[in-house]
């Protein structure tokens, strides 16, 4: 859908050379896709920067999960936030139900077998802990699909909640749920 805009009678154009960065603390309930019958809200519409272009996710993160989202109008850069081989570090904060095991912890620590393989292994910090939850600091290099959530279920803790609060040196302390803000080159 074409949108005209304009300031005192001036046409705001976007130009399509113009590449675009943005940080979103993203909700849970909304999808990374760009799809455009998805009747789910997208994180792309969040961002509401009328300059914003055409504007796709850096990765992912699924649904349900809250935090963190890179998106921008340049594959370059998402291609190196996103592929393990740049191994930008991805960090998580984790809560599972229960006292997690230290036992449970080191194998997190030391990497777990996946379908694909086995994970590369964790930086683990334990926040909090209590008979009822646990509530952990995961870093991860590499970021296979909804790793973090499988690492756990691998390990006997199914993840209540789920969100990234770092990728690199960019964070989403001071920004709240749901906005988000606009990164220089």
């Amino acid at each position: 859908s074409e949108q005209v805009v304009e300031v005192d009678g001036v046409r705001l154009e976007s130009d399509p050379r113009e590449r675009r960065y943005y940080l979103l603390h993203k909700p849970a309930g909304v999808v990374c896709t760009n799809e455009v019958r998805e009747t789910r809200p997208r994180a792309i519409d969040l961002v509401t920067d009328p300059r914003k272009g055409r504007i796709f996710t850096v990765g992912r993160l699924d649904e349900e999960s809250k935090g963190l989202l890179l998106l921008t109008s340049d594959g370059e850069f998402a291609e190196r936030i996103a592929h393990p081989r740049y191994g930008v570090p991805k960090t998580y904060l984790v809560k599972v139900p229960g006292r997690i095991t230290d036992d449970a912890v080191m194998k997190v620590r030391e990497g777990v077998h996946l379908a694909e393989g086995k994970t590369s292994g964790a930086r683990v910090l334990i926040k909090r802990r209590t008979a009822t939850s646990s509530t952990l600091e995961v870093t991860i290099q590499e970021g296979k699909n909804r790793e973090v959530r499988r690492v756990f279920a691998r390990v006997g803790y199914k993840v209540q909640s789920l969100t990234r609060t770092r990728i690199g040196p960019l964070g989403i302390r001071g920004l709240r749920e749901g906005k988000w803000r606009a990164l220089s080159r």
